[in-house]
């Protein structure tokens, strides 16, 4: 019918019809829209309450604790840090494992972080791309902020056992400094000493041990042994729980991530993940900064990447491998229990030790002392399908074990003519081995942990059948 023909009451109704269907529409919108946003609260509230416990806020404040195992920076709690002996005891000898300062990425890592700055270089701030930490020619080097770690530890070092510096004056051989033969080692050892050196005159040099020689510091490298145990390890169980681990966790990590940087499928794979989780390291231990990759990241979710991270570091170089593990510092402290002879038979003649290594040499020397059963609960083996609860109270954590700079003393004491005692600190803090009573301990303990484990023949250790 023509509109000629349509009385003035049709009109009127054909006219209101266009509005309402207009509001039908957006009803139908708004309608669909709210849908959407209460799948997504939904799905929001599932990842945040839920076993995968994720904060959606990036991290903004750069003293949030993040667990972020091997590239952690150094921190000392200075309420904390061991004094100078308790009264009534010597100090007669120090023997000081020290792990390198904060280091670049290796030639490895190099390759992993130019695959990440040019998959995500579209959609982040181009101060998030840092050149030097793609330069070969960095690679492993230590950094200055690393330099700037040892030389803290090296003041406080100084303070606290200032009774065995003293005696450097007339007796330079009473101290030694000894590093692997890699840069970041050395120059380690070396930034240490040249700090005690500003008031201690007559220190010894640093000696280098040669790779090939090396059975106390960086001994793996030639333990064919551990060589061939890592690699089956690798292979088989570690990629089964990495793979269990990915299943659990790998989507809510990766949407997480995607959400963060404003990008679907921005990152697609948990290698990728695991990279990011090393730049904020970096970020972190190098520049101080968390405002960059560490804004993609929450201090729960390093909980979880570390625990992804561990599943592998707790089998190749910790407690819950090849028994070899236990065996590969064997060498060292043969060494360490031979010099505490010496100087328990004549103290005036005892020689401190500091030693320079590799995150490595840190776990293979807790696997030995079981420093895992003391910081927290033996969970033994670390397994993919951990609940946040237990991750959080293995006793097996990096980020504790083998953050840049991490360091063990083993202190050795009298009491008036009673020799043989001991102190241990782990980052510079009093840890006590399970035996003891109280900080200070009875050197037998120490000889008894150790029992097993000295007078060993390396090359026997590491030797490989036919």
């Amino acid at each position: 019918m023509s509109a000629d023909y349509l009385s003035e009451k049709q009109l009127q109704s054909a006219g209101d019809a266009i509005p309402e269907r207009q509001r039908l529409v957006r009803r139908r919108w708004h309608y669909a829209a709210a849908l959407s946003f209460l799948a997504m609260t939904a799905y929001c509230v599932y990842v945040i309450s839920g076993r995968h416990l994720y904060a959606t806020v990036p991290v903004s404040h750069k003293n949030q604790h993040l667990a972020l195992s091997t590239k952690t920076p150094y921190a000392v709690n200075h309420e904390l840090v061991a004094d100078t002996p308790p009264g009534g005891f010597e100090l007669l000898q120090v023997h000081q494992l020290t792990r390198h300062g904060a280091r670049y990425p290796t030639h490895g890592e190099i390759e992993d972080i130019k695959h990440v700055y040019e998959m995500l270089r579209p959609i982040i701030p181009a101060s998030w791309i840092l050149y030097d930490l793609i330069d070969t020619r960095n690679a492993g080097l230590l950094s200055r902020s690393g330099e700037r770690e040892i030389a803290g530890i090296a003041e406080r070092a100084k303070t606290r056992y200032h009774d065995i510096f003293d005696k450097v004056a007339l007796m330079p051989e009473s101290v030694r400094f000894v590093s692997s033969d890699r840069q970041r080692t050395r120059v380690s050892a070396q930034t240490f000493r040249d700090v005690l050196s500003e008031d201690i005159p007559n220190l010894r040099q640093v000696v280098a041990v040669p790779q090939e020689n090396d059975t106390t510091l960086a001994m793996h490298h030639i333990c064919p042994a551990w060589i061939r145990d890592s690699a089956r390890l690798r292979e088989y169980e570690i990629a089964l729980e990495t793979l269990k681990f990915d299943s659990l966790n790998g989507q809510t990590i990766l949407w997480t991530i995607n959400l963060r940087l404003g990008s679907a499928k921005a990152v697609k794979l948990m290698h990728d993940v695991d990279t990011i989780y090393r730049l904020c390291g970096y970020d972190l231990s190098l520049y101080n900064n968390a405002y960059r990759w560490c804004s993609l990241l929450d201090p729960v979710m390093t909980e979880y990447l570390e625990l992804r991270r561990d599943i592998e570091y707790s089998r190749v170089y910790g407690p819950y491998g090849s028994d070899v593990n236990k065996k590969m510092a064997c060498a060292m402290f043969t060494e360490i229990l031979a010099d505490i002879d010496r100087a328990l038979d004549n103290p005036a003649a005892a020689v401190s030790t500091f030693r320079f290594a590799h995150a490595e040499t840190m776990m293979f020397v807790s696997s030995l002392l079981k420093l895992e059963t003391r910081l927290g609960k033996d969970s033994s083996p670390i397994v993919g399908n951990m609940t946040l609860a237990d991750a959080k109270d293995r006793g097996f954590k990096t980020t504790f074990l083998a953050p840049f700079s991490t360091n063990l003393a083993i202190e050795l004491y009298r009491v008036g003519r009673k020799a043989g005692f001991f102190r241990l600190l782990l980052n510079e803090q009093v840890i006590s081995l399970a035996d003891c009573v109280g900080d200070i301990c009875p050197i037998r303990v120490l000889r008894e942990k150790l029992a097993a484990h000295v007078g060993c023949n390396f090359t026997a250790v590491c030797q490989v059948d036919e």
